[in-house]
């Protein structure tokens, strides 16, 4: 139901699911199976493609449910991985730490043997900010504090020239020969060897100079202390160490000692430098201010009088008086405005017709403020209060209603009569009120008339009154200033920052530390700069050392093959045979992993017969010769499978001089007539494989062309009759064209890659020259693998694996 083959098919690819070492090679497996039954010629039904595919799908399904074996963990932790590649290079190419450690070592002993031993001296400065934060805020001087920053600034003072050379002066350090040498030393090192090289050659020798000025000479010393000097802040910021190396203990305390107390004594000396500068500047300053405030001061009297301006405490008098009007006035235009309200409040009342108890219902704002109009009203209330009860009960013709009701009227006359006298007095205060306000506006509109002619003179007036103000504070500034100096002067108050808390003592040891320092620093420069130059070799090599290197850059699964070489058969007879290895070694790590090559091959069955499996590799001498050797040998001793070994390369023809010597007939005999095929190969007796030698005399032109000839196809046509396997050894890619013409013959490939030799470009440009066959590489081959370095390569997995390899 399933078609040809399938059955075989499925057991093999379920065969190998047990073959295979891990779940990453489970994977890449599945990989080339699906590849490959894309690629699978023949007819199928479409219901047997469905179940073939969910095969494939299920197949990859279980083989991830696999127990990850141990060489999974770091391919999955790629950050490990490449740590046990960096390791891996390390251990290959130790030669590299180890000699630039040697080097290293070597360096920093020399100059530890060279430098000579120094006596190390400290003085400590605290900067003491609290005399200064006393003065301030007793107002004896003015004077800012350090801060965090310019107490940091005072290292770079301490270690300048302008501190160093004094010391030098004061030390006549221009005669130590620590400091300067012996007289000469540099002019008759240089030139001495100058003089020897003019002497052989005949030519003047170079005078030696007689000495050096006292400039340079101090110039050299103070060149020197800095060298040997270090300042640097404790931790407490306001302390400052004073360090200083000698080769004499006694030296190095004198002069720690003789640049602290430079430093005070410079900064206070500074100080009173500046105090004096100050002073009489200031001097200067106020005579100046002085002379200007005067001539400011006569400058305004003398205006005021040319332009007969008064002024009072307060001011000019026209100003004055004009201020003064302009309050009264308003205030009675304020005054005119309310009697204006009142009388036209009253006026409006006066002419309105009031009808029967309006009066007593809506008082008008003047009877509010009225006593007798509200005690008017209050009796008109009462009487019409009466009079509505009685015309109630009695009737509105009654005599007492009568009476009442002319009692009312009597009332609405007096409060009309009330509120006329109001409104009448009203109206006299408003013309009082007018009167006054029009009074005032004259007043004003003549100082206004005054004061316009006089604006300009008042104008300049300020001007000068206001340089004569600012002359004065000035003067009376720099006056308090000056007499504040001039105390502290005359009471010889020193005003000092820092102090001396640790004088230095000379030394009773000598400092080791920097020749540690430079000792380990030598080393461990060494070491770097090895392993950098290991590294960098292996990064310029770009070679493939690892099998996870060559899955990653080409996805497809990788086996790795160790170096191997000659030994003698299981039988003790003095014969070697490397190319039939896998039956001297069968447990050894080479049969194992090529067993997993020869599974990764039966596990793509092909549809049209037995299996045609071609061995490429990029380059020429990466070892396919013997690996199609041993995969031949391995397929027929371990599962009896008969196989056919073909040499295709009819340019160098090595797998028939290795292992058909003394063939004189072969492929091409067979290309003529394939039924004479059984006749032309040559078995080799002990792994029972068949080999197709190619016998030729000399390369011939057109190679390519008769392996993509029809002759090659019914050549194997007839070969997959009797074999079930057939092995192509192929020439290189990179080398000629002859893979390009085969490739649609053969079913699969297996690449072959040399260990630490192939590049990576020429492994990536061979699988993109021949990119056609890309789909249908099963397996490739990491061949010629050094032995002691697969160790380092398999850290990870470590030993217990190996007690199954028999070498």
């Amino acid at each position: 139901m399933y078609g040809p083959g399938y059955t075989e098919w499925v057991a093999l690819a379920l065969l190998s699911r047990t073959a295979v070492s891990s779940t990453r090679e489970c994977e890449l497996l599945t990989k080339a199976l699906e590849r490959r039954a894309r690629g699978c010629k023949g007819s199928y039904e479409s219901r047997e493609k469905v179940q073939m595919d969910a095969s494939i799908r299920d197949f990859a399904l279980r083989s991830r449910d696999f127990d990850p074996g141990p060489e999974d963990s770091p391919r999955r932790a790629s950050p490990l991985s490449q740590l046990y590649d960096v390791i891996a290079t390390l251990k290959r190419e130790w030669r590299f730490p180890v000699i630039g450690t040697l080097v290293g070592a070597t360096l920093g002993l020399t100059y530890v043997a060279l430098a000579p031993t120094l006596y190390k001296s400290s003085s400590r400065i605290i900067i003491d900010t609290a005399m200064g934060r006393y003065l301030q805020s007793s107002k004896i001087v003015d004077e800012p504090g350090l801060d965090d920053a310019q107490i940091g600034s005072q290292i770079y003072v301490i270690s300048s020239e302008s501190n160093i050379l004094p010391v030098v002066k004061s030390l006549d350090l221009t005669h130590d020969p620590e400091f300067v040498g012996s007289p000469n030393e540099k002019h008759e090192g240089l030139t001495g060897i100058l003089n020897r090289i003019y002497r052989f050659l005949g030519w003047d020798e170079i005078p030696l100079p007689t000495g050096e000025d006292n400039d340079r000479l101090e110039q050299r010393a103070a060149d020197a202390v800095f060298q040997n000097l270090t300042v640097y802040r404790e931790d407490v910021p306001n302390v400052i160490n004073i360090t200083f190396s000698s080769r004499d203990p006694n030296r190095a305390a004198q002069i720690a000692n003789a640049l602290a107390d430079q430093y005070i004594s410079s900064a206070l000396q500074s100080k009173l430098n500046s105090t004096r500068v100050v002073s009489q500047w200031l001097q200067d300053r106020m005579a100046e201010l002085k002379s200007q405030t005067a001539e400011a001061e006569i400058a305004v009297q003398n205006y005021k009088t040319a332009n007969n301006i008064v002024s009072t405490g307060k001011g000019i008098l026209n100003s004055e008086q004009l201020s003064d009007l302009n309050a009264q006035l308003a205030n009675a235009r304020i005054a005119v405005a309310e009697a204006k309200a009142r009388l036209d409040g009253a006026s409006k009342i006066a002419g309105e017709k009031r009808n029967e108890g309006s009066a007593a219902r809506n008082p008008s704002g003047i009877s509010l403020n009225n006593a007798d109009i509200l005690k008017l009203r209050s009796e008109y209330r009462d009487v019409s209060s009466r009079a509505a009860e009685l015309e109630s009960s009695l009737g509105a013709g009654h005599a007492a209603v009568i009476r009442l009701k002319k009692k009312l009227d009597e009332l609405r006359a007096a409060i009309r009569d009330q509120e006329q006298l109001i409104a009448d007095s009203y109206a006299n205060e408003y013309q009082r009120a007018k009167a006054r306000e029009s009074e005032l506006s004259s007043a004003v509109a003549q100082l206004m008339e005054i004061e316009g002619s006089n604006s300009k003179a008042r104008i300049k007036l300020r001007d000068l009154e206001s340089s004569a103000e600012t002359s004065r504070a000035l003067y009376n500034t720099f006056l308090q200033k000056y007499r504040e100096i001039n105390t502290l002067q005359e009471q010889g108050l020193p005003i000092e920052n820092a102090r001396i808390m640790t004088k230095a003592v000379p030394s009773p040891t000598k400092s080791y530390k920097k020749s540690i320092a430079v000792l380990g620093g030598s080393v461990l420069l060494g070491l770097a700069l090895g392993i950098g130059g290991a590294l960098g070799k292996e990064w310029s090599a770009d070679v493939f050392r690892n099998p996870r290197s060559i899955e990653d850059a080409t996805d497809i699964h990788c086996s790795m093959l160790p170096l191997v070489t000659r030994v003698k058969n299981i039988k003790g007879s003095s014969q070697f045979s490397l190319e039939e290895y896998v039956l001297d070694a069968p447990f050894s790590r080479f049969s194992e992993n090529l067993r997993t090559v020869k599974t990764a091959i039966f596990a793509s069955k092909s549809v049209n017969g037995g299996r045609v499996v071609g061995i490429i590799s990029s380059l020429p001498k990466e070892g396919k010769t013997t690996v199609a050797a041993n995969l031949g040998a391995l397929m027929v001793a371990s599962s009896g499978a008969r196989t056919l070994l073909i040499d295709t390369d009819m340019h160098l023809r090595q797998l028939s001089a290795r292992l058909a010597p003394q063939a004189q007939y072969g492929l091409i005999e067979a290309l003529v007539d394939p039924s004479r095929l059984d006749k032309l190969v040559h078995r080799k007796n002990r792994s029972g494989l068949d080999v197709l030698p190619c016998v030729l005399p000399s390369r011939v032109p057109n190679a390519a062309d008769l392996l993509g000839s029809p002759k090659m196809e019914r050549l194997l046509t007839a070969a997959r009759g009797t074999y079930d396997c057939i092995i192509l050894e192929v020439a290189p890619i990179m080398s000629v064209a002859d893979v390009k013409l085969i490739e649609k013959f053969v079913d699969v490939f297996v690449f072959v890659i040399e260990w630490g030799q192939t590049k990576r470009t020429v492994v990536s440009e061979a699988l993109n020259e021949a990119g056609v066959i890309r789909n249908r590489i099963v397996d490739v081959v990491l061949n010629k693998a050094d032995p002691v370095a697969l160790k380092s390569i398999e850290a990870y997995k470590g030993n217990r694996f190996q007690h199954y390899y028999q070498e």
